[in-house]
Parts: C-alpha cells; structure tokens; sequence
C-alpha cells in the first residue's frame, strides 16, 4: 500500500510546488493598467515605475500631451503628467495613492543577461515571449539606445507593457512593433536612467563628454577631443579606443553610443580605453549636454 501511495504524494507535492511558484510569480509580477492617450488618442499599457510615485507608459506620438486617462473596469480617470522623454518616448505621471514600494519589482541592469523566456504583463492577462537579440542599429541607423528584441506567438501587446522575467521583475517595456509577431523594447536599465529627469525636469538631461567617435571604424575610435572637456580634462586623446564606458563594453559603434546614454552629469563614470598597446582606465564627470 505505501507503495501505490507514493506516486500520488510525488504528484501532489509537484501540484503544490507548480501553485506555489504561480502564487509568487503573480505576487511578484506587477499590475498593468490602460491608458488613453490625446491627442491623438491610443491606448498603451502603463505600470508602476520604480520610483512609487509615478507610473511609466511608452507614448509613441511625439505630439504634445493634452491630457491621458486612466481605464480600469470602462472607467476613466485622469491622470497627472509629470514628463517625458523624447528619445526613449518614456512618460511619467504622479500617482499620489502608490505608496508601496515598486523599486524591487524592477531589474538595475543585466549583468547577468537577459533571460530567454519572459512574460508580457497586460491589463488583463500574462503572455509568454522570448528575448531574441539586443538591437543597437536599425539598417544604417544607429539606435540611441540598445533595445530588446522579442517574440511573440500570438498578437503584441501594446506599447508600456512590461516584460517581467520568472522572478517577476521588469526587464523592459514594449516600445513598438518589430515585425508581425516581434516586437522592440526599451530596458528596464533606461526607465531608471531617464526617470529622475523626466519627473524633476521634464525631460532628460544628456551627458556631454567632448569627444567625437569614428562612424566608419570597426572599433570606436576617438577623432577629436574637445579643449576643457571632461575628456579633455581627464587625459583622453585622438586615437584612443573605447573599450568599456561604465559597466558597458564598447565593441563598436553602436555600443558605444549605447553605453554613452547612460552616463549621468556630474557623477564620475570609468572609461577603460585602449592607446596602442596600452589598457587605461580614466575618470570623468560628464556635464550638462
């Protein structure tokens, strides 16, 4: 008897294991809401951001904003923009009834990698997809930014809706389509880097280093350095060759240019470089673009 038994306490012990993990991904995983746009009027899905004051929502009209709502259950509430910006399309508006903690709910970086397997958070359902690639140019241009590159099965989900991976956590949002069943996103990595300026100034508040890089190299390659730049000021020169900014390596180009919007004015940012057959590492602060 104990042994026809084991089977079933084998299969019952998976249950509550499989229900377990559901119970804390759906407690980890964020709520998605609606929002309408106008004008000229689409719908995006927006989620809380990392810091609990704001949601984030991805508009793609670059019109002004006249006014967004809120849809919960046919329901619209207006809601209260606090910025945007223009590169990334990011938008921010003040929820002053969050006051849980969201920052956890978020992922700082991918140190790790991003993981194969994530899950589109709607308002009304979880969808799976699959991180493919990171995207850094689109034919013969070059992204401001590197974004995700992600599959889908059935349709896409609109813009703002955040990817989370199995722990729950946001890894990006959905910026617009790639394809009939792909689509592009913005990092979790960028909400953070834009959020402080779009909800303090308005808008995003680039970095400038003073040096200009090759377009034609394989490698990003310095041409010219500014006099009393930060790079200037911190010893780079003609030649050198990007080789990481921050925790980002600089393969080419594109890298480079993706690693540079993430720098921050006024905090120190690490260039690893390459001067013939010398590594070196330099410190900068980046001003005000």
């Amino acid at each position: 008897m104990a042994y026809h038994n084991r089977p079933a306490r084998l299969v019952s012990v998976r249950l509550i294991g499989a229900l377990a993990f559901y119970i804390a991904f759906a407690n980890a995983a964020p709520d998605a809401i609606l929002v309408e746009f106008s004008p000229p009027g689409h719908n995006a899905c927006a989620v809380a951001s990392p810091d609990p004051a704001f949601f984030v929502s991805i508009r793609t009209d670059p019109a002004p904003l006249a006014k967004a709502n809120r849809i919960t259950s046919g329901r619209k509430t207006a809601l209260v923009f606090a910025g945007q910006d223009n590169v990334t399309r990011l938008c921010f508006f003040e929820t002053p009834e969050k006051t849980a903690d969201t920052a956890g709910l978020w992922v700082k970086s991918f140190g790790g990698g991003v993981p194969e397997n994530l899950r589109a958070i709607t308002d009304t359902k979880a969808i799976p997809c699959r991180f493919e690639k990171w995207v850094t140019r689109v034919g013969d241009k070059v992204l401001p930014l590197g974004l995700l590159s992600v599959s889908f099965r059935e349709n896409l989900p609109p813009p703002g809706t955040p990817l989370v991976n199995a722990d729950g956590k946001i890894v990006a949002l959905i910026f617009q389509p790639a394809g009939p069943n792909a689509a592009y996103a913005i990092p979790a990595q960028a909400v953070h880097r834009v959020l402080r300026d779009a909800t303090g100034q308005g808008r995003l508040v680039r970095a400038s280093i003073g040096f200009t890089l090759s377009t034609d190299s394989s490698v990003p390659r310095i041409t010219r350095v500014l006099p009393d730049s930060p790079a200037a000021k911190a010893g780079l020169r003609p030649d050198d060759i990007l080789l990481q900014v921050g925790a980002y390596p600089t393969e080419g180009y594109p890298d480079a240019v993706n690693a540079l919007f993430y720098t921050i004015p006024g905090e120190a940012t690490s260039f690893v470089l390459s001067r013939g057959n010398e590594r070196i590492e330099r410190k900068l602060i980046p001003t005000a673009r």
